[in-house]
């Protein structure tokens, strides 16, 4: 298993976070300096639309809209490319810290990051949260694989594990954006997949997966769960597992969204009759905490004044008491807890710094697979 200090790392890190979120229990107080009356406020969204991250960004959009002093206008920019990394150099070099313009993150843009990719020129390290949201992530495949047809977990990996790469193609963004944590998965399991690189978000894969193009895919589980009902209906989508959650202890729990399905850590122990350790488990904690621990979030731009920043975050513990929120909730946010306020920082910092055996496995990783070199 992972070293003790690792775990005890994301269970602080989530102990800030409950933290964080039981503030939003106390009656919020205005930030009286901001006001943002005649401004427009733009949300830059590194994908293309009716993506995770775009559904995220226009399902909170109108409660910003209601509770930012002056009720601005809020325009939300999609501007995708290399797996968010287009996005998040556009919001570096053009953000003004004057609250108007915020950066949609995700998964993607922070693995890319994370892992160095020489085209990133954000400063992630340096962004202000306003709002994290994790999210639970579901692997599924075709129904024309045939392991709904079997009973047992080893069986459906042994049938997997029977498929040639070429038979299991898998789409996504780059080599180092948000999928490589369920390729590195998939490769615990003894299963390697061929990937088609380029897709400019997970709205698009699941588009080409439905076309029958891709036989494995993910979404996000609240994602997977709400707007694949028809294909989950049809039996076209069969999960194979999610990634899980990890609790308040830093234990890794059955995902909420879908508490009848196993974790990916219960599947391979299950298959190898052991927990996970060594090297390759330890790069892929790493990943996972991007993906899963840091899924979504708001930021605004370094030197952003504390006033701006405090009539966000404000804004954000108001709609999450509003009632319209609390109607449609469940389908965006689930039961996931949100952090709001300077939480943010310790599971953001916990879910971007690798160890240097972690980055090291990878590296050796995505230049055997992609001949990807990974950045400093």
């Amino acid at each position: 298993m992972l070293k003790k200090m690792t775990l005890g790392g994301v269970a602080g890190a989530f102990a800030i976070a409950a933290a964080a979120v039981g503030i939003t229990a106390v009656p919020a107080q205005d930030a009286v300096a901001a006001d943002f009356s005649g401004k427009r406020i733009t949300i830059i969204v590194p994908f293309n639309e009716g993506g995770g991250t775009d559904s995220y960004t226009r399902f909170m959009q109108p409660f910003f809209t209601k509770y930012l002093p002056g009720n601005p206008k809020i325009l939300v920019v999609n501007k995708p490319g290399a797996g968010g990394i287009l996005g998040g150099n556009y919001f570096q070099n053009r953000a003004k810290p004057n609250g108007e313009t915020v950066f949609a993150l995700s998964t993607s843009t922070i693995s890319n990051y994370a892992l160095g990719d020489p085209r990133v020129k954000f400063k992630l390290n340096e962004f202000i949260p306003i709002i994290l949201s994790p999210r639970g992530i579901t692997q599924y495949v075709r129904k024309d694989l045939g392991i709904q047809n079997e009973k047992t977990i080893k069986a459906k990996i042994a049938k997997m594990r029977s498929f040639t790469p070429d038979e299991l193609i898998f789409g996504g963004k780059t080599p180092t954006s948000g999928g490589l944590n369920l390729r590195v998965a998939l490769s615990l399991l003894g299963i390697e997949v061929k990937s088609v690189w380029g897709m400019k978000g997970n709205g698009p894969m699941a588009l080409a997966f439905e076309r029958g193009e891709f036989t494995v895919n993910y979404d996000n589980s609240l994602s997977f769960k709400n707007n694949r009902k028809k294909l989950i209906a049809d039996g076209i989508a069969v999960p194979l597992y999610t990634l899980g959650v990890v609790n308040a202890d830093g234990k890794v729990v059955r995902d909420p969204a879908l508490p009848n399905v196993p974790h990916f850590l219960e599947v391979y122990k299950e298959v190898n009759g052991k927990d996970p350790s060594g090297d390759a488990y330890e790069a892929w904690y790493s990943l996972y905490q991007m993906s899963v621990t840091m899924s979504k979030s708001w930021n605004l731009p370094a030197g952003t004044p504390k006033d701006i920043v405090e009539a966000f975050r404000t804004a954000a513990k108001k709609m999450l008491k509003d009632p319209k929120f609390l109607e449609r909730k469940e389908k965006m946010f689930g039961a996931y807890p949100q952090t709001i306020g300077d939480g943010a920082y310790a599971i953001r910092d916990a879910a971007t710094t690798l160890s240097p055996t972690a980055k090291g496995w990878l590296g050796k990783y995505v230049k055997a697979r992609y001949g990807v070199t990974l950045g400093k």
